[in-house]
Formats: structure tokens, C-alpha cells, sequence
């Protein structure tokens, strides 16, 4: 299927999951957290909250047909989910494995421990957190406090870090929280 299907499936599978509507608002947190010797404030987008109010991340793969199939998802699909859930404080992740048309046949729930667990032989999750730890030491040795930056994986293996200058979409309850937050460090 092509990046746009599979694209449009990955939002569907969202719908249906959540049981909310294409035009549903997403879904923002604000994490405060400690990695390494830095203690961070950030904002994620996620993918929406389960009825007990739980924060899960879903995510769509193709059907995991051979064995190598199986490793890549290990080595990559499974490694950025588990980055991506450990920064942003998120326990659970729900995986809809598609068919070639695009068709959900099959739902595996993890949580964000477990996914470790099940890829202790292709990473390992103490190099995992140092090398998130080294990306967050280079973007303190680059921003300027006070002011608001955006960052984010291009999946070019590179990463984005700029001002945010423009910050009337950032709600004035961040601003407040995260000045109390500074403020209490």
C-alpha cells in the first residue's frame, strides 16, 4: 500500500480505537521529567486517551509475515515507539497490524516496560536513554532561556531545533506552568 494509505489507515485505526470522530481535536500534554542531569517541560501531541483516562499511543504495521519482518519491527518500529513513550511519560501502546489492502487483522497492546523487554536482544535500553540524554545536553548547549523551541525527529535520521518565535498558539496556561515550573527548579 502506499505512504498515503497506509497514512489514512493509521488515522482510522485512531478512530476506531479512541471511538472519536475524524474532526476530534488531538490530544496535547505538558511532561515535566529528568533525563540524565536535566530536568525538562515539554508539550506532545499524542494519539488520544483511553475511557480511564490513560494516555495510549497507537500505531499501525504491516502483518509481521517472516522473520525478518519481525526484526525490523523490533529494531526500529518498536525502538522509536519506545523513545517516543518513555520522554513523553506514556505506558501503553496499542499496535494494528494491516494486511497488503490496508485492513486491521490483528491488535497487540504493550506496555512501554514491556516493549523493552521484548526487544532486549536487538537494543538496549540503557543506550537508548544515554543517547536520548546526549540529544537533550546538545539542544541545552544550543537554546536560550527564556525563550520556546520546537524539536522533532525529521526521519531523515536528523533532528530539528528552532525558536519558535510566532507563540500565540502557545496557550497562556503553558506559559503560566511552565514559568512556575522554572521557577520551582
Amino acid at each position: 500500500s502506499s505512504g498515503i494509505n497506509a497514512e489514512y489507515g493509521g488515522h482510522k485505526f485512531e478512530e476506531c480505537v479512541l471511538e472519536v470522530d475524524s474532526n476530534a481535536p488531538e490530544v496535547d500534554i505538558v511532561v515535566t521529567s529528568k533525563l540524565g542531569r536535566l530536568r525538562y517541560l515539554m508539550a506532545a501531541e499524542v494519539d488520544g486517551l483511553k475511557a480511564d483516562g490513560k494516555i495510549v499511543e497507537l500505531k499501525t504495521h504491516r502483518l509481521l509475515q517472516t522473520e525478518h519482518h519481525k526484526k525490523l519491527f523490533r529494531q526500529s518500529k518498536l525502538l522509536n515507539t519506545f523513545l517516543q513513550c518513555y520522554i513523553a511519560g506514556i505506558e501503553e501502546t496499542t499496535f494494528g497490524f494491516r494486511d497488503n489492502r490496508g485492513f486491521i487483522q490483528n491488535i497487540k497492546y504493550h506496555n512501554t516496560a514491556e516493549i523493552e523487554s521484548i526487544c532486549r536482544n536487538d537494543w538496549n535500553k540503557n543506550d537508548m536513554i544515554s543517547f536520548l540524554n546526549q540529544i537533550m545536553e546538545w539542544a541545552v548547549s544550543i537554546v536560550e532561556t527564556g525563550k520556546i523551541y520546537h524539536m522533532s525527529y525529521t526521519g531523515k535520521d536528523s533532528i530539528e531545533l528552532y525558536e519558535v518565535e510566532n507563540i500565540s498558539y502557545i496557550p497562556s496556561w503553558f506559559r503560566t506552568h511552565a514559568k512556575k515550573i522554572d521557577d520551582a527548579w
